[in-house]
């Protein structure tokens, strides 16, 4: 896939046994040096793999989380490449998930102004979703992802295989966000994502490698012609908004795909309430998502807390809440009138269904 940005034009590629070819990777690459940000998990999983892949390149380990690409932590990134001699010749390498994604899309994106890096995404979500797109995005404070700016890699290579080793809350999480670009897309697509759901294995199946691509494919159709997030694709915060808001109200014990199909299952909630989603619908998508809704005890979350964060939320352009509702397949609409009693009332009806699904999807699993 080749991905035109007004930024610098990017390439996405799929590559089996990814760490078993180096020489391939580098190739048709340009640079003086490599240096490494690896993903602390990926390197306990893939140590032996990794160290032959590296070499004797600069190397950091990152544990991925939230609080690591909080901005004043920043500092310690930008001040250990520096001080190894980092120049505008060399590449930065980064093989993670989402959050050393946006540790490194940020310092690449400001560091001497910009600097050059490829991306090998080792996470569902990452493969899928965040590694196309451009966005960076960094923590302030207690809110999610206030601080960002553009700035893609200048080239991703998926290797579906990391995704053997993650954890199923963490797989959850990118088929949250490959739930919400097929119900974004048409019935071509949606017919695809059940297609896929209903296999027996997820991480094996012959659609795996399909569903990813379409995500992509889905995700690009959004971007193209806005970027820089000032029109259509602001329509992909579908679930965000609440996702977001639950994320950080929750300290982040919640994934990020899994709080978006949380937040998307709210969005609907409310959508129905107003009247623009059906019934029958709603329980149909309902139906999909109480699949995949994180083992989280939702009732320890305060509305009022939501309602903190949704305040906080950039997407947000005026006196009242701003939230992506859908009505159907590929029919989602962005509305900034939402007031805080209709979250109130909604948050207290989707916490009673909440646990309902979430008791009979124990019992079913037992």
């Amino acid at each position: 896939m080749k991905i035109q940005s007004k930024i610098k034009d990017y390439s996405v590629d799929m590559i089996d046994c990814l760490l078993e070819k180096r020489e391939e990777v580098f190739a048709d690459l340009k640079y003086d040096r490599l240096f490494y940000f690896v993903d602390d998990n990926v390197y306990r999983s893939y140590e032996e793999k990794l160290k032959q892949f590296i070499g004797d390149d600069f190397c950091i380990v990152i544990e991925a989380l939230e609080t690591n690409k909080e901005y004043g932590n920043l500092a310690n990134y930008y001040g250990a490449l520096i001080e190894n001699g980092f120049t505008r010749n060399d590449i930065l390498v980064t093989i993670g998930g989402g959050i050393l994604q946006d540790i490194s899309g940020f310092i690449a994106s400001t560091l001497y102004r910009g600097l050059k890096w490829i991306f090998f995404p080792t996470t569902l979500l990452a493969q899928a979703d965040s590694c196309i797109g451009s966005k960076t995005s960094i923590n302030f404070d207690d809110s999610k992802n206030l601080i960002g700016s553009f700035y893609p890699p200048d080239a991703i290579f998926i290797d579906m295989n990391f995704c053997e080793t993650l954890a199923p809350e963490y797989f959850n999480s990118g088929l949250g966000e490959i739930i919400k670009f097929h119900l974004m897309s048409d019935e071509k697509g949606y017919e695809l994502l059940r297609e896929y759901l209903a296999s027996p294995d997820l991480r094996h199946g012959e659609l795996f490698k399909t569903i990813i691509w379409s995500t992509l494919q889905i995700k690009k159709s959004y971007f193209v012609g806005d970027e820089f997030d000032t029109g259509r694709r602001n329509l992909l915060n579908y679930g965000h908004s609440f996702g977001h808001a639950l994320e950080s109200a929750s300290n982040f014990a919640v994934c990020h795909g899994e709080a978006v199909l949380v937040g998307m299952g709210f969005a609907n909630l409310l959508s129905l309430k107003r009247g623009i989603m059906k019934k029958e619908k709603y329980i149909e998508f309902e139906d999909i998502f109480r699949n995949y809704y994180p083992q989280f005890d939702i009732t320890k979350i305060s509305v009022q807390d939501i309602i903190y964060y949704l305040k906080r939320d950039k997407k947000r352009v005026g006196k009242d809440l701003t939230m992506i509702l859908s009505q159907d397949i590929g029919k989602q609409f962005k509305f900034s009138d939402i007031k805080e009693k209709e979250v109130i009332e909604t948050f207290t009806d989707f916490v009673k269904m909440y646990k309902k699904t979430k008791l009979l999807t124990q019992i079913n699993a037992d």
